[in-house]
């Protein structure tokens, strides 16, 4: 379970730069194209358009249902190859799964040299999926905030803490339209910083203090074990990206006490979560609520402390939520009380009496962090994400999520809950 260094004033892996309007100019006459109209796609549309872009076309395939929609959002659509030829910055925002066959059928032989293609997420790039050619420009970005609460959030003008990052820089100006973009769709944001870390397999994104820090289970020599949950019963499932991201081609889950293999579908590096499909037939998963989560709010954590080295039942601890920021004033965490331990990584929270999700468990502080840092060992200072957050990332990768009243059945619980390995 990640205990990151979050007591340090700054980021060591970042090279924060401050906004101004002439260093975001550079994309104002550029014409983008956002391949896809799915929430994150039609928020990072809309805000582009509400900072002032005015050169934004839709892609979307001749049978797409999002046409219509498009369009009365005053977008208008083009057919994937067209709009590759036709854009100067093409995002693509359709499904991970989607990425590889597109730009090899509508974009690779369209798109003009120097164009600049963005990306929402890496993991086609790392699996080597897509290989863009050699004469244009690649960067990726990542927000906070990902679908409604990115649109509401630059709707109500806050800022959005967003990195991006340089894959080819053939042109010299990448990191200057990468940040235009960001900056465009977060809201004018001053936490918009560059990723300059080495992201190479031996070379962690832990500074030296944070890799002392981190708990067991994040050892890549020995691989890493951790807790996931069914969000619907199509075998999609949620669990921690740092549970799975030294190992993502070999991951796997215990289901119904047999093996089965994982394909990690999508991830949110700065959330710290990660989609991933198995194919089984499952029928319970834990459900959504609308209701927001409320300090005192009486909530159990499910997972697999340790592994299963202590046992192989499904541990469940109680407790309440303390406060409804992480660390750092955090808002798309929250702290709990109830016991978290390595192996707890990426397990639901859940409401005590209805049994809908409230939070991904994601961190605990070490006592011995604390012991050093503050003097006093800290006591069950444990954090989650949101549920809210979760939703998002899954509508932005075109998950649907079911949203019901419940009342708790520990059974479909454990049913729901599952060891996640790698």
């Amino acid at each position: 379970m990640g205990l990151f260094d979050i007591f340090n004033s700054e980021k060591k892996t970042k090279n924060d730069k401050s906004q101004s309007d002439s260093k975001i100019d550079l994309i104002n006459d550029k014409r983008i194209a956002i391949f896809g109209f799915g929430n994150q796609a039609q928020a990072h549309a809309l805000n582009l358009q509400d900072s002032g872009k005015s050169n934004i076309v839709i892609a979307l395939r001749e049978d797409s249902k999002n046409i219509s929609k498009a369009e009365s959002k005053g977008f208008k659509v083009m057919k994937l190859s067209k709009a590759a030829e036709w854009a100067d910055i093409l995002m693509m925002l359709i499904t991970d799964e989607a990425q590889p066959e597109v730009y090899k059928a509508h974009i690779e032989q369209y798109v003009t040299e120097g164009t600049c293609i963005g990306l929402a997420n890496t993991i086609n790039l790392k699996k080597q999926l897509i290989l863009f050619r050699s004469d244009l420009d690649v960067f990726s970005v990542s927000t906070k905030f990902n679908g409604d609460t990115l649109r509401s959030k630059f709707k109500k003008g806050g800022a959005v803490e967003s990195t991006w990052t340089v894959h080819q820089n053939n042109s010299g100006q990448v990191d200057e339209i990468a940040k235009g973009y960001l900056v465009s769709v977060a809201s004018g944001s001053p936490h918009v910083s560059e990723n300059t870390e080495d992201s190479s397999p031996e070379n962690s994104n832990k500074t030296k203090k944070q890799k002392e820090a981190i708990s067991k289970d994040e050892n890549p020599s020995k691989g890493t074990v951790g807790t996931g949950f069914f969000v619907n019963n199509e075998g999609y499932v949620i669990t921690n990206y740092h549970v799975v991201k030294t190992n993502e081609n070999n991951t796997k889950i215990m289901f119904r006490d047999k093996e089965k293999d994982a394909k990690m579908i999508a991830f949110d590096e700065i959330l710290d979560i990660a989609l991933l499909k198995v194919e089984v037939k499952n029928k319970n998963y834990i459900k959504f609520s609308n209701n927001s989560p409320k300090k005192a709010q009486s909530i159990l954590v499910a997972g697999y402390p340790y592994g299963k080295y202590i046992s192989d039942d499904l541990k469940i601890t109680s407790g309440i939520i303390n406060s409804l920021k992480g660390i750092k004033n955090n808002t798309s965490m929250l702290q709990i009380d109830a016991t978290v331990n390595p192996g707890n990584s990426g397990g639901p929270i859940v409401d005590k009496d209805s049994g809908s999700l409230v939070g991904v468990a994601t961190m605990k502080l070490s006592k011995d962090y604390t012991k050093a840092a503050f003097g006093v060992e800290s006591e069950n200072t444990n954090y989650g994400i949101k549920s809210s957050q979760v939703k998002d990332f899954l509508e932005a990768n075109n998950v649907s999520v079911s949203i019901k009243k419940n009342k708790l059945n520990i059974n479909e619980l454990e049913e729901s809950t599952v060891f996640v390995f790698s």
